[in-house]
């Protein structure tokens, strides 16, 4: 069995549409994940052409139509895989971005992320989850916590969308310093693909082409 992740997609609000290099990458796969952050409900029905899709609830998401979770738990081949998107207190996010920001590198705050997510999914395999558009992956105990990366990983703050203006900007900018602190590889766009067999779960991230989700942006 084959299941394909996706994170961050971010369709209709920093990109105009599912970049074709994504779903190809996608063909194949048996059942779809999508760890938050569609942004528009028309990236469902893209997927739901290739697989059945589950999603769950970004913090960019406002499909309250839809009745998206905020956690979901899937079994397959025996082993239970939980979906989350990944976002923190809005407060906690601040401080990891301006400490990493501060000090020019990235730090190890990860290990309190890794732990978090484990409890909030319970007894699982594997947590799989976005938001920090970062491929990672980190081991809780017998739990895998693993992202694949976003599908739009540079957000709004690459291609022609100034910062905001005022405070938000600060914000902004510390963000995308904060961004390209992390490297070149961290900004490549990217989706997950999952092998389900006898030996387990074996998650891998599959990169896409540089061009696939050149930045726009969307009025």
């Amino acid at each position: 069995m084959l299941i394909g992740v996706v994170a961050d997609s971010h369709v209709g609000e920093f990109l105009t549409r599912m970049p074709d290099a994504a779903l190809e990458a996608l063909e194949g796969c048996d059942l779809l994940l999508h760890a938050g952050d569609l942004s528009v409900p028309r990236v469902l029905d893209e997927l739901d052409s290739i697989a059945p899709v589950m999603a769950v609830r970004g913090d960019h998401d406002r499909l309250d139509g839809l009745g998206l979770p905020e956690t979901l738990v899937v079994t397959a081949g025996g082993h239970r895989i939980g979906v989350v998107h990944g976002n923190r207190r809005r407060l906690v996010e601040g401080a990891i971005v301006a400490a990493d920001v501060v000090a020019g590198r990235a730090l190890g705050w990860t290990a309190g992320l890794d732990a978090g997510l484990a409890r909030r999914l319970g007894a699982v395999d594997l947590v799989v989850h976005g938001h920090w558009h970062r491929h990672r992956q980190a081991r809780v105990g017998t739990t895998v916590v693993w992202s694949p990366g976003a599908v739009c990983p540079w957000g709004n703050l690459e291609g022609r969308k100034r910062p905001r203006p005022g405070a938000l900007g600060v914000v902004d900018r510390g963000v995308r310093r904060y961004r390209h602190q992390l490297g070149p590889d961290a900004l490549r766009p990217a989706i997950g693909l999952i092998e389900v067999g006898s030996a387990g779960l074996r998650p891998r991230r599959v990169t896409l082409p540089w061009e696939s989700t050149a930045p726009v942006v969307v009025a």
